[in-house]
């Protein structure tokens, strides 16, 4: 009987190597299928001496863009007529800012306006010299004005308005209101306005160094009216020229409180008067012409602007046509009226000095002569201003107008505020025609004044 102890190891041994030659055999096959490898030569000994080779690095592989993604084009809107209507409706934005008034623009410039309010309180005592004479004293609202003035449609329209809310008592008036277009370098005006005849009267009431203009200013015939001009910004002192040339419809009309001459008429019939106030045609020519140096501000008195000298010279002249009528004239010349001036403005280092002289001859009148010299100093700069004026001029019946003035001025900000303070006489001299001598009237004056 076999032995069963050796017959089970035999047999377990047998399978084993059955199962390892088979996958021998498999594995051989699978390997034929490619080429051979090449024999794998020895590796030399190294000797202990020798240093072993250093085992070179792999270099990383590059590194590949990848491409950027493909964006599709995409199509520009195309406006419609929604979106053009909406463009059009739009209004442009405004901002406000503060330069000598409240200022409003738009953010295209093509609109602005400057709102400015302007006021002199003044106390006022005088006094004849005639014996027996008192003191006459007075607190008044000496001028309150309200100001606008821009551009519109561009800088090239420009306009200004300024109303008196009652100077001196009176009633509410339009002082400047007129509408201006530039062509090229030349600006073609129409409105009322301050005839651009003698320099002292085109400075603003709140640009002087005294309180009021001389009386030369009263005897050339100064004031407002209703004309058609050309001009290069004379009133912005150009360097070098500056002119101006214009008709009015009237020859002069100085008073702040205009005076209209009125036509009324009754009707025969029902009883009915209707009045109407005269509207003259333009009957007075003006022209000015000037020289500028130095950047000067040219109307306007006083040196705040300081610095080495500058020099302003003018001269004017204006020519009432009388319609080409000689009315109670011998001829058509004899009813002419005349009027020329020139006049010179100096400014340097706080000191200012205005000269003029005037030449007028009204319609049926004698010709006569006016004159004025007025000087100021800033005993400290810009703000401490002593001042002194004498003027004349000829009037009727072979007597002169005479004023003289010394002033005392302190300026907190300018023109735009400042206390204002002369004294000085007024004296028509000669005779009147009851053969009575006027002796001079005293005169002190103080102003508050501010702007803005």
């Amino acid at each position: 009987m076999m032995n069963i102890r050796r017959f089970v190891p035999c047999a377990l041994r047998g399978a084993l190597l059955a199962t390892l030659a088979l996958t021998l055999t498999a594995t051989a096959s699978h390997a034929q299928v490619g080429p051979a490898a090449p024999p794998v030569a020895p590796t030399p000994e190294l000797s202990s001496s020798q240093p072993a080779p250093e085992t070179p690095t792999a270099e990383p592989p590059p590194v590949v863009a990848e491409p950027a993604p493909v964006v599709e084009a995409q199509p520009e809107p195309v406006a419609t007529v929604k979106d053009a209507q909406a463009s059009k409706d739009q209004k442009p934005a405004v901002h406000v800012t503060y330069d000598k008034g409240f200022v409003l623009a738009s953010e295209d410039d093509k609109f602005e306006t400057r709102i400015a309010l302007r006021t002199q309180f003044r106390f006022e005592s005088s006094r004849p010299t005639e014996d027996g004479s008192e003191f006459l004293s007075r607190t008044y609202i000496a001028r309150a004005r309200l100001q606008l003035e821009g551009h519109v449609y561009g800088k090239d329209n420009r306009y200004k308005l300024e109303t008196s809310l009652g100077d001196r008592g009176s009633f509410t008036f339009v002082r400047d209101a007129y509408l201006e277009h530039k062509f090229s370098s030349v600006w073609l005006r129409v409105g009322q306005w301050k005839r651009p005849h003698n320099r002292q009267e085109l400075v603003s009431d709140f640009s002087s160094v005294f309180n009021e203009r001389a009386v030369t200013a009263d005897f050339v015939g100064g004031g407002r009216d209703m004309g058609l001009a050309l001009h290069n910004d004379y009133e912005k002192s150009p360097e070098g020229l500056e002119w101006v040339v214009g008709v009015f419809n009237g020859f002069s009309g100085g008073a702040d409180r205009p005076a209209l001459t009125t036509t009324c008429t009754a009707n025969a019939t029902t009883g009915a008067i209707t009045c109407r106030n005269a509207t003259p045609p333009p009957s007075t020519l003006v022209a000015r012409a000037g020289w500028n140096v130095g950047k000067i501000k040219g109307y306007s008195e006083g040196d705040l602007e300081g610095g080495p000298l500058r020099v302003a010279v003018g001269a004017s002249y204006k020519l009432n046509l009388a319609n080409f009528d000689k009315g109670a004239q011998s001829s058509v010349s004899k009813n002419f009226s005349h009027s020329a001036q020139a006049d010179v403005l100096l400014k340097s280092n706080g000191l200012d000095v205005l000269a003029a002289v005037y030449v007028q001859k009204l319609a049926g009148g004698d010709t006569e002569l006016g004159a004025l010299l007025q000087g100021g100093y800033f005993v400290t700069p810009k703000q401490l201003q002593l001042a002194g004026r004498f003027a004349f001029h000829q009037a009727p019946g072979d007597r002169n107008q005479l004023e003289g003035r010394v002033a005392v001025n302190y300026y907190l900000a300018g023109h735009s505020y400042k206390l204002a303070s002369d004294a000085g006489f007024l004296q028509l001299t000669g005779e009147d025609a009851m053969g009575v001598k006027d002796k001079a009237d005293l005169q002190a004056r103080v102003m508050a004044q501010m702007t803005f």
